[in-house]
């Protein structure tokens, strides 16, 4: 009897965790069809291409800090997108950010000899990309800013379920996403792990050659890592633990950045991960993308 009582209550988990799956990625597929009528749109002359991103649900990782485990092991949160928002296509460029300085709005920046243009703007501190962001608000009476954690991912995954919104092949992702690959490993000669493919660029490649996803979003994936609002925190989400809100709890001058960029070898790297910098770094390959709030 105890042992059918048991079996009984794993087949009643079973059922329970197969209904709530099904709830949750079902939104989540509803989210990616709201996309194909999606509104892109600028606010200014100069100012970032917008795309609306649909309300919706999905499952999120926990943080991986100081629990010994990867990101894609242990418990998913159940994540809400109360609402619609508006998330700039591509990375926030070097045109777009010498449009700022030349407002006095923003430091001059060095690109390191990568090249400026439509390459994404990078050597900017969490504080500089915050600074900007006001700027852009100022300038067109609407409300930028960094994206969660939350709203990044749930953007960046675009409906799929896997780290890589487009599969799991390692020789497909230089389709859509600028990593260290072939040409870069060859070139640069860092002797690291690179992917079995070839994107075309060893540093940063303007912004939107590669393919984008289902939100139609660019360079998720690549080109670079991108800072977001969030702070390093040892706990996961508020308590109601399904805010998309950014956590602005913990240690805020460690900051959460996302995607992946062209220095990224591994292929575990090419996906969702938590990572923090102290907000003051700049770097060669950490850029950034805003969101807009929409009414």
């Amino acid at each position: 009897m105890q042992k059918n009582y048991q079996y009984n209550t794993s087949k009643l988990h079973f059922i329970l965790f197969w209904v709530l799956f099904q709830i949750m990625f079902s939104k989540v597929g509803s989210a990616t069809e709201d996309a194909q009528t999606a509104t892109i749109f600028q606010d200014c002359i100069g100012c970032p291409t917008m795309i609306s991103i649909p309300k919706g649900e999905y499952a999120m990782g926990m943080p991986p800090i100081f629990q010994g485990r990867p990101y894609d092991k242990g418990e998913m949160r159940r994540i809400v997108i109360p609402r619609p928002f508006a998330m700039g296509v591509y990375e926030v460029t070097f045109n777009q950010w010498e449009q700022c300085v030349r407002s006095g709005g923003c430091e001059e920046v060095d690109d390191r000899g990568m090249g400026r243009g439509d390459r994404p703007v990078v050597n900017v501190s969490w504080r500089q990309a915050v600074k900007y962001a006001k700027w852009l608000s100022a300038l067109t009476g609407e409300k930028y800013r960094l994206p969660t954690e939350a709203e990044w991912e749930y953007a960046g995954r675009a409906g799929s379920t896997t780290s890589r919104f487009f599969g799991i092949r390692l020789e497909m992702v230089c389709e859509y996403a600028n990593i260290f690959d072939i040409h870069a490993w060859k070139v640069l000669q860092y002797e690291w792990e690179h992917l079995p493919c070839e994107d075309g660029y060893v540093e940063s490649a303007p912004v939107g050659s590669f393919k984008p996803n289902a939100f139609g979003l660019y360079d998720m994936l690549g080109n670079v890592w991108e800072w977001t609002e969030d702070c390093l925190a040892y706990t996961f989400r508020p308590s109601n633990g399904t805010s998309s809100e950014a956590v602005l709890r913990g240690d805020c001058s460690q900051r959460a950045y996302r995607g992946a960029s062209w220095l990224n070898h591994p292929a575990k790297y090419i996906g969702p991960s938590d990572r923090y910098k102290y907000l003051e770094v700049k770097e060669s390959d950490l850029g950034f993308r805003l969101v807009r709030e929409i009414e």
